[in-house]
């Protein structure tokens, strides 16, 4: 009669246990400075007893780099799963194409730029160089030059707005806008009405502005992929509008007779309800730009008034700087904080406030 020793399924445990056991081992191994010491040790220009310091100061190198190795590799992992979507072969271009560029910029002062020169020409920043927009055609440059979009215009009167990744072009005179990357054209729309105003969020957000026979404004929220998150119809015609996506807020400036003199209302409102939360209006003055400035910072530029306005909306309290008596010829609203230029007796003058809504030079 046979005696049996074990079975199989117990065997295959055993087994099972064993290589864990000896892959643990391994893998212990494999991150311990000891066996890496051992190994510096025994090399022939060393010696045993005086370089001990050394071949440890070796062996801890070694295990950080295979440290750095595994995060490396479990940090790419993660990032590809969690932006798989993003792995396109535009944003490939995009990694690849100004490689060249950025070594060429840090050494140029400047390039010269060669455009279709029209007198209803648009310009923008866009990417680190320029966006030129006019019925002649559509242009985008790099910082050192290069022309990388070139193409027809169908706008007869266009104007342009850009983000980090985007660039929107629609018709002050059409119906129609179109979104550009770096080198092509990847969205355009056509309404029953003019577009009158559109801008981009910082997290990629777009509101363009038109109207409908029911409605003096009608705004369209899309998210960074063009698909529409909401509509919203207002009973008023807007002049302006920006978003502060880091609070969720969206600012809408509108003009009307007011008293006769004219009166600027600016509506401050939840960017996911559209309910509002601040509004005010100043008299006889007429709107020119607007901009969340920083997460605390509002600025209004009007055709009277520089105003830096607080995270309350106080407009009572805002920091202003006053060009009654000047003609504007320029002004501009961004990240980086407000500038206009204005004309006051035939000489030329430059207010700048930053970010902070701190005064830089006038």
């Amino acid at each position: 009669m046979k005696i049996p020793f074990g079975n199989k399924d117990s065997k295959s445990k055993n087994d099972d246990s064993f290589e864990k056991s000896d892959f643990a081992q391994r893998l212990g191994r494999f991150f311990s400075p000891e066996p890496q010491k051992e190994k510096v040790l025994r090399h022939e220009d060393f010696n045993a007893a005086g370089d001990v310091y050394y071949a440890t100061v070796s062996a801890g190198y070694k295990v950080a780099q295979r440290i750095l190795w595994l995060v490396f590799v479990l940090f790419m992992v993660f990032s590809i799963t969690l932006n798989y979507k993003e792995i396109t072969y535009d944003n490939f271009f995009y990694l690849l194409k100004d490689f060249s560029s950025a070594v060429d910029a840090e050494s140029t002062n400047y390039e010269t730029l060669s455009y279709e020169s029209d007198q209803r020409q648009n310009f923008a920043l866009y990417r680190g160089g320029v966006a030129t927009v006019s019925p002649s055609g559509i242009s985008a440059f790099t910082a050192t030059g290069r022309r990388t979009l070139r193409t027809d215009s169908v706008f007869s009167s266009p104007h342009v707005v850009c983000s980090d990744k985007y660039m929107l072009v629609y018709d002050t005179a059409g119906t129609t806008f179109a979104v550009y990357n770096s080198f092509a054209r990847i969205y355009t729309e056509t309404f029953a009405y003019p577009i009158t105003n559109a801008c981009f969020a910082d997290d990629g957000r777009v509101a363009v502005v038109t109207r409908e026979a029911d409605s003096k404004s009608v705004v369209y929220i899309y998210n960074d992929d063009f698909e529409k998150l909401a509509k919203y119809r207002f009973d008023a015609y807007m002049f302006d509008i920006t978003i502060d996506s880091n609070r969720d807020l969206i600012a809408f400036v509108y003009y009307g007779i007011g008293n006769g003199t004219g009166e600027t209302t600016v509506s401050i409102r939840d960017l996911n309800t559209l309910e509002e939360t601040e509004s005010f209006s100043l008299m006889g003055e007429f709107p020119l730009k607007s901009g969340f400035i920083s997460k605390e910072k509002f600025a209004l530029v009007t055709d009277n008034t520089v105003r830096i306005i607080d995270e309350n909306f106080d407009v009572a309290a805002a920091e202003a700087y006053d060009y009654t008596n000047g003609n504007v010829t320029g002004f501009c609203v961004s990240d980086n904080g407000v500038a206009v230029s204005v004309t006051v007796s035939s000489q030329n003058e430059i207010i700048a406030f930053n970010s902070n809504g701190d005064l830089l030079y006038n």
